[in-house]
């Protein structure tokens, strides 16, 4: 076993995955956008500090943005003097606090208005353990790990698992190297900091620069003894932010991120416009990109614009791709879904002759909910399984098992009472009211699930069963 207990059939081409504010918002409308995260934080500004003089401008793509604002204020003016100088500091200072309240709260309110593809892109990214490059500060992405319930042969993943630059929780508490254990997972990298990470404004030296995760039932006002006297670590989208990353962990970010786009076969920047006043992405991806032989599909409702941005940092066009619209995001993780069960189709026709005798069942790991296959459709768009109720592990039962009278078990059917799969086309299980896409194997059952009951009534090996993993969420 490869550490999961559930087995993607992979393509052997490694993804980048990029993420700008358009992810965000497209994931949940609750998410502002970067102007629109400006205005809100400029009016909790006014409300908290109603004594601090600023003029808040109307931001627009057209007009004065928020990111070109951010810049007058963090850099010096050359016409300006010392007292004018730190009062533009004071409010840059200022609103940049503000803007990881605003968005707690907007993260918050996204919580139960997430888009219904945001699971799949989840599980996506984690089976294929896909590098995402973020610049948003939200803590979306890490949230939706931590509320899929992945586990490895260890224990179940944890948000720090994930995040690139931090050790987990439980190599701090060891204090020794046996205790930052890599999972196979998916690697996020925040480049422009997070809601949930603080340091104390002015070090250089990463040593106050923490993680301090806030989750359902530990709120922030509980980390004050933890964080206190630190302010929130998130980089303004200013297209000059060389003070912030004069911190080793930063840097260590940046080169880590830039090596994923070294090694990638393809970059998929999704919601990101690629605004060049972002000097240090752009000049990042003006090399990797130009250097490589990488794909780039750019998934944005103006993606032809982006296109040619990205063409003017050297990207030569034959190696774009563009996927836009309003729901471009969705129609993304669509095709990626059913190119995932694609590879899924024509590994069990591989093997299909080999495996002819074992039960076929469909189930999450967590919450541990299984159903037995008992029929199937066959249609253009693939093949389709239908599903007896789902339960535990063991209220299953292959064909000719002995039952035990009294108790009710789902006897499934085994793989070669099914068509073999068209490799070319989907698979998916339904149970009548819901469909699911099928795209991965369950490949790994605890001793838990697999149960002593069961050994009571089997009379051959119960190892070979064949689980297949939906994606998405499992019925509640």
């Amino acid at each position: 076993m490869s550490g999961r207990n559930t087995e993607f059939p992979l393509s052997p081409k490694r993804d980048v995955w990029l993420l700008g504010a358009g992810f965000s918002r497209a994931a949940s409308s609750a998410m502002p956008l970067t102007d629109e995260l400006g205005t809100d934080a400029l009016e909790e500004l006014r409300k908290r500090r109603p004594n601090l003089s600023f003029t808040a401008p109307h931001f627009s793509a057209e007009g004065l943005t928020f990111e070109a604002w951010l810049t007058w204020l963090a850099e010096r003016q050359p016409y300006e003097d010392e007292s004018e100088a730190f009062a533009q500091l004071a409010i840059f200072t200022a609103v940049q606090a503000t803007i990881a309240d605003v968005l707690r709260q907007r993260e918050t309110r996204a919580a139960t208005h997430m888009a219904s593809w945001f699971d799949a892109f989840i599980d996506l990214a984690h089976h294929a353990e896909t590098a995402i490059i973020t610049l948003n500060y939200d803590t979306l992405v890490e949230q939706g790990l931590y509320g899929r319930g992945y586990r490895d042969e260890r224990e179940y993943l944890q948000p720090m698992d994930a995040i690139v630059g931090f050790p987990n929780g439980r190599g701090m508490f060891m204090a020794v190297p046996q205790g930052f254990v890599r999972h196979p997972t998916l690697r996020v990298y925040k480049l422009h900091g997070s809601t949930d990470w603080h340091y104390f404004p002015g070090d250089t030296s990463g040593a106050t620069l923490d993680r301090v995760e806030v989750s359902p039932g530990r709120e922030l006002e509980d980390l004050v003894p933890v964080i206190g006297g630190r302010s929130p670590f998130i980089v303004p989208p200013t297209s000059t932010k060389s003070r912030y990353f004069d911190n080793p962990k930063t840097r260590f970010l940046w080169r880590e991120a830039r090596r994923e786009l070294d090694e990638a076969h393809r970059v998929v920047l999704i919601g990101y416009s690629l605004p060049l006043t972002d000097t240090n992405l752009a000049s990042l991806l003006a090399r990797a990109l130009s250097e490589s032989k990488s794909d780039v599909l750019i998934v944005n409702p103006d993606a032809s614009e982006v296109a040619r941005r990205l063409q003017a940092l050297g990207v030569d066009s034959s190696r774009i791709q563009t996927l836009g619209g309003m729901t471009c995001v969705g129609e993304f993780v669509e095709r990626e879904v059913k190119e995932t069960s694609r590879r899924l189709a024509a590994s069990l026709a591989e093997s299909y002759q080999r495996r002819v005798d074992a039960p076929v069942a469909v189930g999450w790991p967590h919450p541990g909910a299984y159903a037995a296959v008992q029929g199937y459709e066959v249609s253009d768009d693939g093949l389709t399984l239908r599903v007896a109720s789902f339960g535990p592990l063991q209220t299953l039962a292959r064909p000719g098992t002995v039952l035990p009278e009294g108790q009710q078990y789902s006897v499934a059917m085994t793989l070669g009472d099914l068509p073999s799969p068209d490799p070319k086309r989907m698979l998916r299980a339904t149970d009548g009211q819901t469909t699911w896409t099928l795209a991965g194997y369950v490949g790994q059952l605890t001793e838990v699930e697999v149960g002593t009951s069961r050994a009571a009534y089997q009379h051959q090996a119960d190892d070979d069963w064949i689980v297949l993993r939906p994606i998405g969420r499992a019925p509640a």
